[in-house]
Parts: structure tokens; C-alpha cells; sequence
């Protein structure tokens, strides 16, 4: 009977990176996520806490946004050719941890700001009754080339959908933006009273790039009312709109 191969995939975006190796089952990869300049060299690290040996192919991505954020998994970006992995391949015992040491090189003629890659780690190893499991962990790497570094968002359209405000944005400046709490608020007024402010979903929005943010909206707020969004990012501005929630 041939093996039977289980793949299972996971794209490490959310998760902050870690100082230490996290306390967590199964097979675990530190940082989670880098901005690395030009030139400069870093160390993944790969802990095995199952009860068998894995093997570890390694190599450089190119990651895409969709228009909500979601990663999606592309052949090349803008900073992948920038990557050199030290390894390709490496074999981790179990409880053991290895490493997978990557530099990245200072592009000639390359404006400043970031560029997105993502390293891939495909892991393998065999389980039982003839079954494989393979798990593909991607760490999201921003390749920061010297320079100025200018951040701007610029706010666009506002609707209202399902319970939830979806504000366009756009990222006018060379560097990567997280969007998350404080960042990119939006105020619900009704008159001179202010009703709420509502924090956004996080998500990643590239240089240059154009993206929706969410806000769930309480259900306690209903009717029509003014929505004033406001980017916390320097030279940003705010927009108003009057919505129906």
C-alpha cells in the first residue's frame, strides 16, 4: 500500500515574532514575521515537538495581498530575488531545534522603502498507518531598502455591509503598514455626541498598494449618523462621511 501524503498549509501573518521559542505542541517557527534592511541577516528557528523526526525544505516566495489582506502565496515579489538562504534543506530530530539562516542583499538602483518576500518551510515527516503529513509554514519577510522612509494613507471610500464599515485605503508611502488598533480609527457621531469609536480588523496593507479595512459595528448602534475616519499614520488626514448603520 503506497503512504497516503495529509497537507496542511499556514501562513505565519498575524502572529508577532518572538524573542524565545514559543511554548506550543507540534512544529513551531520563530520569528513569525521580519523587516530586515538591505544587507542585513537573520536566523529562523524551527522546534520539533512531536515524537518524530521532520524534514525541512526551505525557500524564498513571493507573498500577494488580496483587497481584505487575506495572503495569498505568488512564485516571485518584489523583494524575493533580494533572499539568499544559507540552507535549502535540513532535518530536525524530535524535541530538537534547528535553524535556517538567511541574508538579504542591498539591491543596486532600488528606491528605499520595502519590499515583500516570504520564506517557505515545507516540513515532512511520516506518521503512522502509512500516513504522511506535510505542513508548509510561510514567514512574511519586508526587505528594507536605506533611504528616506515617507508613511501616508490616504483614506477613500466608506460603505456599510452586514454589520460592518469597509473603508478603502490606500498606502502612499515606501514602507508597509500594519492597520491595526489605533492606526486607522473610525468615530460614530450623532450630533455633538459621540457614540463610539470603532477599531479596525488587522490586517497588512504593502507600499503602494490599495486595500478594504473593516470595522464590526455594535449592535447597538443604528440610524443614520456622521462617521469620521481618522489615520494616526504622520502626514495622513481624515475623512467624514454620513452612513445609514
Amino acid at each position: 500500500m503506497r503512504p497516503v501524503l495529509l497537507a496542511l498549509v499556514i501562513l505565519a501573518t498575524v502572529a508577532p515574532a518572538s524573542a524565545g521559542a514559543p511554548r506550543r505542541g507540534g512544529l513551531v517557527v520563530w520569528p513569525a514575521r521580519a523587516t530586515l534592511p538591505a544587507g542585513s541577516a537573520a536566523t529562523l528557528h524551527i522546534a520539533n515537538h512531536t515524537r518524530s523526526a521532520v524534514s525541512v525544505a526551505v525557500r524564498a516566495m513571493g507573498l500577494a495581498l488580496d483587497l481584505r489582506g487575506a495572503p495569498r502565496l505568488v512564485r516571485s515579489s518584489a523583494g524575493t530575488a533580494l533572499i539568499s538562504l544559507r540552507t535549502t534543506r535540513l532535518v530536525v530530530a524530535a524535541g530538537a531545534v534547528g535553524s535556517v539562516g538567511l541574508r538579504v542583499s542591498v539591491g543596486r538602483g532600488l528606491a528605499p522603502g520595502d519590499r515583500p518576500a516570504l520564506v517557505l518551510l515545507t516540513a515532512r515527516s511520516a506518521g503512522g498507518a502509512g500516513i504522511g503529513v506535510q505542513v508548509r509554514i510561510g514567514v512574511p519577510v519586508e526587505v528594507r531598502q536605506s533611504g528616506v522612509v515617507r508613511r501616508r494613507l490616504e483614506l477613500g471610500a466608506l460603505r456599510v455591509r452586514r454589520r460592518r464599515l469597509e473603508l478603502v485605503v490606500l498606502n502612499r508611502g515606501n514602507v508597509a503598514e500594519r492597520i491595526g488598533r489605533g492606526s486607522v480609527v473610525v468615530e460614530v457621531w450623532r450630533g455633538v455626541l459621540r457614540l463610539a469609536t470603532l477599531q479596525p480588523r488587522p490586517r497588512d496593507l504593502f507600499p503602494h498598494a490599495r486595500g478594504v479595512v473593516e470595522y464590526p459595528v455594535p449592535a447597538r448602534l443604528h440610524g443614520r449618523a456622521r462617521v469620521v475616519a481618522r489615520a494616526m499614520v504622520p502626514a495622513s488626514g481624515r475623512r467624514g462621511f454620513s452612513v445609514a448603520l
